[in-house]
């Protein structure tokens, strides 16, 4: 294959157990942690997580990001902001022991028509997170999504622009910018921030009736091969992990998974 290949479990299904083993079934070798019976895997108690971390070393599967929930949260709630500084802290905890020092970051419930002011309360409730991954070695995998306030290649640029750290860098997601109004390409996008682009989650998208809908990759509005040459041209040594989202009528996550992790391959296949 042409890249390390990987999933987030739930999106499979939130038995652990049952994940992985249809994961390796599929070729798929990496895995991240997002939902596990139920809950995000910083949310689980000690019992849990110590079950989790031997069901992952029986596996033998390499864990390449906790996915944490850090700043889904809104901008202006300062308690909440508090538990998802807790939050991070647990991430940040737990990281290590399954192997990784990635750990992913948002930028808070999306606000319609931000002012620069806006801009400044995100900048500002955005410096402690960077800090203190910077202090314990962490990499923050910021990932774009339409519900954040920061979902477009534009709205990167401007955090990055905001934030020169190597301890903050970019979980590219093409169909999360389209959702999120991008006009560019996946691939043109991906030019503007290539070069914080640590981690790629992969999905597909289309607005049906003007609803935003998950699709199988390749059925959708993204335009993958483009930016997977170029990706390869670039010498990307990361993991494409899938994020499918899809899940057809009537039809189960592991369904949707396998719809899109097939039509994952067969895009790749065409590079």
């Amino acid at each position: 294959m042409t890249f390390r290949l990987g999933v987030l479990t739930d999106e499979i299904s939130q038995d652990l157990v049952e994940a992985i083993e249809i994961a390796k079934r599929w070729g798929i070798e990496n895995i991240e942690l997002h939902g596990v019976w139920g809950k995000n895997v910083c949310h689980l108690n000690d019992a849990e997580l110590s079950d989790v971390l031997r069901i992952v070393r029986r596996s033998g599967m390499p864990v390449t990001c906790i996915d944490s929930l850090t700043l889904r949260c809104d901008l202006d709630n300062d308690d909440e902001y508090a538990e998802h500084i807790a939050h991070m802290k647990r991430s940040i905890e737990i990281a290590p022991l399954f192997g990784t020092n990635l750990v992913r970051l948002f930028s808070f419930w999306k606000i319609a028509d931000p002012t620069d002011d806006t801009w400044e309360r995100i900048w500002s409730k955005l410096e402690l997170p960077v800090r203190l991954a910077e202090r314990e070695g962490i990499v923050l995998g910021f990932e774009n999504v339409s519900s954040g306030n920061i979902g477009t290649s534009a709205d990167l640029e401007r955090l990055f622009a905001e934030f020169d750290s190597p301890a903050l860098q970019l979980i590219w997601d093409p169909a999360n910018a389209c959702a999120s109004g991008d006009e560019r390409s996946a691939l043109e996008g991906y030019r503007a921030v290539k070069d914080r682009v640590v981690h790629v989650h992969v999905k597909d998208i289309d607005f049906i009736n003007g609803e935003r809908t998950w699709l199988p990759i390749g059925q959708g509005r993204v335009d993958y091969p483009p930016f997977f040459r170029e990706l390869k041209a670039d010498g990307y040594d990361g993991v494409v992990a899938l994020e499918t989202h899809y899940r057809p009528a009537n039809g189960s996550s592991i369904d949707g998974s396998e719809a899109s992790f097939k039509g994952l391959l067969a895009e790749l296949a065409t590079l």
